[in-house]
């Protein structure tokens, strides 16, 4: 055997599992990934495809009409199958590279994890996502998903838009509904911004020197937290009766995901600052819960990191 393929077989190595419909999660993964290229690693990329596709920008409808397939657990899509397969190598670290829908992880890569186990099986899963400001529900779900197929180990990376709650709002709504990202009026540009991509570059290299995350690689916000733990259990009751209204006609399917859509911006102005002052009275007992709640149900196989880190 020639020393060049001996240090080929000795380079660490790397599948990142990707599904996205906007390019940002792209981004985000090619940023955790870039130390791992810099340090050497041999990454292999595996783009998610469903056999349906789903639109990018969202037409309305169709856009609130996914709701109740999104949330539904039980829920999933059939996939293209790449040239190779799903299967990972012993070797490899797996990052599973997810959006959230409806605060639950995106339907393709629900479907990889639940259909294709042998992508994480025996595996390092670091399970990354990329979102507005609320991915806590969705990677609690994402946890239970890969633990249920098998993965030996699952941190957690996650990369948010970092501006003000109601900004993102209307940016994301804009660039979901229409494709545009670019800045408008005083609105600055949709997304995870250069800062937070600088932050998850940092990430990608510890991951680089030690194939592990640091503790602060998904910050989490105790009133965000609260509030998505909250709005997920709500969503999937919502769900069951947008799904049970698909049974008695189109009429009363579209009138129960529009009492969804008004009680959700109902939720949006009343819910978040009545969560905001329970935290407030709750104080640092109610920011430690939160963390150690999220930690215990996010990371698996490791001690949780200390809850009382901060952003």
């Amino acid at each position: 055997m020639s020393e060049t393929t001996q240090a080929e077989q000795l380079r660490p190595r790397a599948v990142v599992y990707l599904y996205t419909q906007t390019g940002q999660l792209r981004e985000v993964a090619e940023a955790l990934t870039a130390p791992m290229r810099a340090g050497g690693w041999d990454l292999r990329w595996v783009d998610v495809e469903p056999c349906e596709t789903f639109p990018f920008p969202w037409p309305i409808t169709r856009f609130f009409g996914v709701f109740a397939q999104a949330v539904d657990p039980e829920a999933l899509v059939e996939l293209v199958a790449p040239p190779h397969g799903f299967d990972a190598a012993p070797d490899e670290l797996v990052i599973v590279a997810s959006q959230v829908w409806y605060l639950a992880p995106s339907l393709p890569i629900r479907a990889l994890v639940t259909r294709h186990p042998e992508a994480v099986r025996g595996r390092d899963v670091v399970s990354l996502v990329a979102c507005r400001n609320m991915w806590y529900s969705a990677m609690i779900e994402m946890s239970e998903l890969l633990r249920f197929a098998g993965a030996r180990r699952v941190d957690v990376v996650a990369a948010t838009d970092t501006r003000s709650s109601s900004t993102t709002l209307i940016t994301t709504l804009r660039w979901l509904l229409t494709g545009r990202r670019e800045p408008f009026l005083w609105f600055g540009r949709a997304g995870v911004g250069e800062d937070e991509l600088a932050r998850v570059t940092r990430v990608g290299q510890r991951i680089a020197d030690s194939r592990r995350c640091p503790q602060d690689a998904a910050p989490v916000m105790p009133t965000l937290a609260a509030a998505d733990l909250l709005a997920g259990k709500v969503f999937r009751h919502w769900a069951r009766l947008v799904r049970s209204g698909q049974r008695f006609g189109s009429s009363v399917h579209a009138a129960t995901v529009g009492a969804f859509v008004l009680g959700l911006a109902v939720a949006i102005v009343a819910g978040l600052p009545l969560i905001a002052f329970a935290a407030l009275l709750g104080g640092t007992r109610f920011a430690t819960f939160v963390r150690g709640f999220i930690y215990r149900r996010t990371f698996l196989s490791q001690s949780a990191p200390d809850a009382a880190v901060t952003r």
